[in-house]
């Protein structure tokens, strides 16, 4: 009696989502291995309702359950042997999870070897994880739907056995990531909308950034004083504030709520304000590598501590894409909390949009396009679009003379005195360094449909545009002409180098072409 009574449990923690009856969705993405024969089962959302949703909800910005695990290779999931390698597969289910997402811990594989992450539709995104992602703590982005299953490749001839644990898995119990059309399109408006015509470029500074699995909030890729583009991430100090969190951060730079995006896995914390002789709502963040191939812009700044007399914040709240805000009116400056006295930017009332959950850490922009504060907190959201406070970038820059404690050592590390600059794109890494001694003229830049191309001093005797991946996407041979149109209607949105050929030399330049 009792052995059924755990064939029944079994069979009911099995039904619905994590059905073994659907044993062709837990086949290898890749290779031709056999469906998995079991599957892992983690507490379902029933079973963690009555433990952890009620604290967790007192934190708007948490999304997801975490749930500590020790699994790897050694303790868990199932080895198969294929050409040439030896394959290890783990599926794991949370009943009833919107998504998941997992943290694992001392990741070290061998040359060759692959760690891919994925869900029981192949139409969803896979992770794949080689050597060059080797580290202490590596977390992943979610993935759709209550199931993981994990697919690590190793040759037979490897140098040594790969090792990693899975050391957590959350599960999503609010279903942040739902589609866009669910989104309420009174309050929430769109960066696509009209709104945000004018906004195009800095909405690719801003960043949607996941801490350890469970908390949402938004973030600022910053440009620096010197022109290297040093991937600085700013948010907010309550969202970030520990390099522990740092390194558990993922960075999603899109323009949707999709998940099967590129990411960006892991920072370090380089300088922030604790409540000691002093309390600020910033942190800013270096991200594991530069963004540039993701098509990110990043955003100016203004430290000058100038009162705008109108304002946009774009931002990611926890229930939609990323989204515009503006206030037409000046700006009041506020306390805000135990925070450092009239350190805040208030804005009353929002005339366009409003920030909700999710969306704290995003940034405040002035009419220059620069930014000017950080969202600390406040009483806005789609019923009261009233009330934010926006931490100070001027406040932030200098004034605490540590330099974890400031944000002018990292972008201005060259102690120069300008306290404004404007955004821009990076350089792109396939341009060079040749020149020509002569001034070309790549004009308009952003292009839409056509491209004037022309030098005082040189003929130019050919064209090419390359995306940033070195791909050539258009050429043009036009013998001997002092300038060129080129038309660029049918090449995708986005930037990419403009490779113009004189008889003596060639110069690259960066070109974006956009709506």
């Amino acid at each position: 009696m009792m052995k059924q009574l755990i064939i029944v449990f079994i069979s009911l923690l099995l039904s619905v989502n994590c059905v073994l009856a659907q044993s062709e969705m837990l086949a290898s993405s890749r290779l031709n291995l056999p469906a998995l024969r079991s599957v892992s089962m983690l507490p379902s959302r029933k079973v963690l309702a009555k433990t952890d949703f009620d604290g967790l909800a007192a934190d708007p910005n948490v999304f997801a359950v975490p749930i500590e695990t020790d699994l790897n290779p050694c303790n868990s999931g199932e080895w198969e042997s294929a050409e040439g390698v030896r394959v290890w597969r783990l599926a794991l289910c949370s009943p009833n999870a919107f998504s998941l997402n997992a943290t694992l811990s001392d990741f070290y594989i061998p040359a060759d070897a692959e760690l891919s992450i994925y869900g029981t539709d192949s139409s969803r995104q896979v992770t794949t994880l080689t050597a060059e992602q080797n580290a202490d703590v590596l977390p992943l982005p979610p993935v759709e739907g209550d199931m993981l299953v994990f697919e690590y490749v190793e040759p037979l001839d490897a140098e040594f056995q790969g090792m990693f644990s899975i050391v957590q898995v959350a599960h999503d119990f609010k279903g942040v990531f739902a589609a866009a059309d669910s989104v309420d399109a009174e309050c929430h408006i769109g960066i696509d909308s009209d709104f945000g015509v004018d906004w195009q470029n800095e909405q690719r500074a801003v960043c949607q950034i996941i801490i350890g699995g469970t908390t949402l909030c938004t973030g600022t890729l910053l440009a620096s004083a010197d022109g290297s583009c040093e991937p600085y991430v700013l948010t907010a100090r309550h969202c970030v504030h520990t390099q522990k969190m740092a390194e558990t951060c993922v960075f999603y730079f899109k323009n949707d709520d999709a998940l099967n995006v590129p990411a960006i896995v892991g920072a370090t914390l380089v300088a922030t304000k604790d409540n000691d002789d002093g309390f600020l709502d910033f942190s800013l963040l270096k991200l594991s590598e530069r963004p540039d191939g993701l098509g990110v812009y990043y955003a100016g700044w203004d430290a000058s501590g100038e009162v705008p007399s109108g304002a946009v914040c774009i931002h990611h709240p926890a229930s939609g894409g990323k989204l515009i805000s503006v206030d037409n009116d000046s700006l009041k400056v506020a306390s805000y909390r135990n925070f450092d006295e009239n350190s805040f930017f208030n804005v009353e009332e929002w005339d366009v949009g409003t920030t909700e959950i999710g969306s704290s850490g995003a940034p405040i922009f002035d009419s220059n396009h620069r930014v000017v504060g950080i969202l600390a907190g406040g009483d806005a959201d789609c019923a009261y679009p009233m009330n934010d406070y926006f931490q100070m970038f001027s406040i932030c820059y200098d004034r605490y003379a540590d330099e974890s404690q400031q944000l002018k050592r990292w972008l201005n590390s060259n102690d120069t005195s300008v306290l404004r600059i404007d955004g821009r794109y990076p350089q792109p890494s396939v341009i060079s360094e040749k020149k020509v001694g002569s001034t070309l003229s790549v004009y308009p830049n952003p292009a839409k449909n056509v491209v004037d191309i022309s030098c005082d001093n040189q003929m130019i005797t050919s064209v090419t545009i390359v995306d940033l991946q070195g791909r050539q996407m258009l050429r043009l041979n036009v013998g001997r002409e002092p300038s060129v149109r080129v038309d660029v209607s049918e090449l995708p949105l986005g930037i990419y180098v403009c490779r113009v050929t004189f008889e003596n030399g060639e110069s690259d330049n960066a070109m974006i072409i956009k709506e």
